[in-house]
This record gives structure tokens, C-alpha cells and sequence, in this order.
């Protein structure tokens, strides 16, 4: 009995380094596979900054909303390889304002499940997400819009980058909603 549960512990414990072992080699190969990216393109069609007041709080001050519409053209493509789950794919708006020097707004994201669907070829694209400034109005600023990938493999750390990034675009002026 005490021999065969010594077998039975050798086996396991075998088993357990032989797994951390192929585990750890996977995780450490994703990082050798070359994900270089071919040429990107994004373009915002639509940039309009609107005085307005949440609808959930009727007591709430004038706050800017901005709206965002953009073409995207973006292979993804050569992300995927056998240890690569999913991309997550989220375009962000990066600006600064007096108050607060360093802000990003994530305004657009996708889920990308395999290589087929990794092609993204959006015209005139609508944010996802509520745009808004902290301190209520965005100011006399600009913004630059910035396409970032998440890679989420099977096995290991996530990996991420940037894709394309466009030149700095200057928030219009502002205008009520009755306009």
C-alpha cells in the first residue's frame, strides 16, 4: 500500500512539472512569434462638441458631449497564431486639458475571435461610449485618436500595442442642442 502511494505521488508530481513545463514554454513562444502589422488607416469623417445635460440627473449642470465618427481600415490578422484566443480592439481619444493634463476616453471597442473576422473596414463609424470631460467642457483643446490591440492568449501574459494614431484634431466650437 505505503509503495503504491509513493508511485501514485512520483506520477503526479512527474505529470504536474511535465504540464508547468509545456505550459511555460507555450507562454514563453508567443513572445517569439513576430506580430509585425501591415499599414492601418484612420481617418475621423465627424467631430462635433454639444452643450447638453445628462438625462439621469435633471439637476445636473450643462456639461460638452463630444461625438465622434471615424473610418478604420486595420488588418489584424497576424496577431493570431495557435496561442491567441482573442484581440480586443478599442479605439481611445488621448487630450489635455488645464485641470487635468493627461486624459484618455476609450470611444469605440470590438472583440476580434479568430483570423476571418480580423479585417476591420469601418466607414463612418459611430462611438460606442458616452464622450465627455471630467471638468465639463473640453476647453480650447485638441485630441489625437488612437487604435490599441490587447492580444489574449491561452496561455501566458496579455500583450498589447498600438496600430495607427492620427495627428492632433482640434475640438470645434462648441454648440447647444437646439442648433
Amino acid at each position: 500500500m505505503h509503495s503504491t502511494l509513493q508511485r501514485l505521488s512520483n506520477v503526479s508530481a512527474l505529470a504536474t512539472t511535465v504540464l508547468l513545463s509545456l505550459l511555460s514554454a507555450i507562454a514563453l513562444s508567443s513572445f517569439v512569434i513576430p506580430s509585425r502589422l501591415p499599414p492601418a488607416s484612420l481617418a475621423l469623417s465627424h467631430l462635433n462638441v454639444v452643450l447638453g445635460r445628462p438625462h439621469h440627473d435633471r439637476f445636473a449642470r450643462d456639461r460638452e458631449y463630444a461625438f465622434v465618427k471615424f473610418d478604420l481600415d486595420a488588418d489584424l490578422a497576424p496577431l493570431f497564431h495557435w496561442n491567441t484566443k482573442q484581440v480586443f480592439v478599442y479605439l481611445a481619444a488621448d487630450y489635455s486639458t488645464p485641470d487635468h493634463p493627461d486624459n484618455t476616453v476609450v470611444v469605440w471597442d470590438r472583440i476580434v475571435r479568430s483570423r476571418r473576422t480580423a479585417r476591420l473596414r469601418l466607414a463612418d463609424a459611430k462611438q460606442k461610449y458616452e464622450f465627455k470631460d471630467l471638468a465639463h467642457s473640453f476647453g480650447n483643446t485638441s485630441a489625437t485618436f488612437a487604435l490599441h490591440y490587447q492580444v489574449q492568449p491561452y496561455v501566458g501574459a496579455l500583450r498589447g500595442g498600438e496600430v495607427v494614431r492620427t495627428e492632433p484634431v482640434a475640438f470645434p466650437p462648441v454648440k447647444r442642442r437646439s442648433q
